[in-house]
């Protein structure tokens, strides 16, 4: 048996070499930290998406809306000549694609302002994005066709007009705590507790409500855009719509109160953080008593 004291020995403690023990360590760990790099990275990107800055209704459609008056009528018609004629037909009566003459203000106005509306092809899926046109150009299209909408008894939803939430229950506005439950048994199943969207059977997508603004919030719930219902006076009154609209928009723009966000898509992804990391922690512990036995 060799001495401790031997100058080969005495030379590796020195040079600060390190034995097969050492090395195996190295190894053990190195598994584990790659994952965890790639987890964090992974959930610093989401972070970092979701956190875009709240759009209004202002910088998504412009800044005012337009009236009712002749000059407004005249540009509406020429915009609907111009970019829905071709699907919709002459004075909104259908033709490759439905007529608009009774689906009211509140359904022309979402699928404009979501940037839903015009399609190159009538075949195509409406998908949110950056709206077309912008919020002067919106309201006078919704009155020209609006103006064509008179002679039916049944017209459709008008747009509606979101009351701010009030801080406490007074019975005569919205709060956020009505708005939660209300969320919470109408709209999370699909749209997620935190309002992340999803997906659904039959390759439906469920948007994200992060960028949405309460006004689009409530057109939403009463025209139903497919695959969502629509919800009518008689399910959800108008003061109801607001505290769903309000709360809406207070989860999506909220800054968080501290710790990973995750991006705000709720308790499922921090379950899948805490298991990772868990599950993680209890490999490097097992990998280092393994390799110490």
């Amino acid at each position: 048996m060799r001495s401790l004291d031997q100058p080969g020995m005495n030379q590796a403690l020195s040079t600060g070499r390190r034995g097969p023990l050492a090395n195996s360590g190295r190894s053990a760990l190195a598994g584990p930290a790659a994952l965890v790099g790639v987890v964090l990275a992974f959930f610093a990107l989401l972070s970092w998406s979701g956190q875009a800055p709240a759009q209004t209704q202002e910088t998504r459609a412009g800044t005012r809306p337009a009236g009712t008056q002749l000059a407004a009528l005249t540009a509406g018609q020429t915009l609907y000549a111009l970019h829905c004629q071709s699907c919709h037909g002459t004075a909104a009566a259908g033709g490759r694609a439905p007529a608009l003459l009774d689906v009211g203000p509140a359904a022309v106005d979402f699928f404009l302002s979501t940037g839903r509306m015009p399609l190159n092809s009538p075949t195509a899926e409406p998908v949110s994005h950056k709206p077309y046109f912008n919020g002067t150009q919106i309201a006078e299209i919704v009155a020209y066709i609006n103006s064509l909408d008179v002679a039916h008894a049944t017209p459709g939803p008008a747009k509606p007009v979101v009351v701010k939430a009030c801080a406490t229950e007074t019975g005569t506005c919205p709060t956020l705590s009505e708005g939660n439950q209300l969320f919470l048994l109408n709209c999370a199943q699909c749209h997620d507790a935190s309002g992340a969207g999803g997906l659904l059977s039959h390759g439906y997508v469920v948007p994200s409500l992060r960028q949405a603004t309460p006004t689009e919030i409530a057109e939403a719930i009463r025209v139903g855009p497919r695959p969502m219902p629509n919800f009518g006076p008689g399910q959800l009154s108008n003061q109801e719509v607001s505290a769903i609209a309000d709360y809406v928009s207070y989860i999506s723009h909220t800054p968080g109160q501290g710790g990973l966000g995750i991006a705000n898509f709720g308790p499922v992804p921090e379950g899948f953080v805490g298991i990772v990391f868990g599950l993680g922690a209890l490999l490097v512990a097992a990998r280092l008593i393994g390799n110490r036995g």
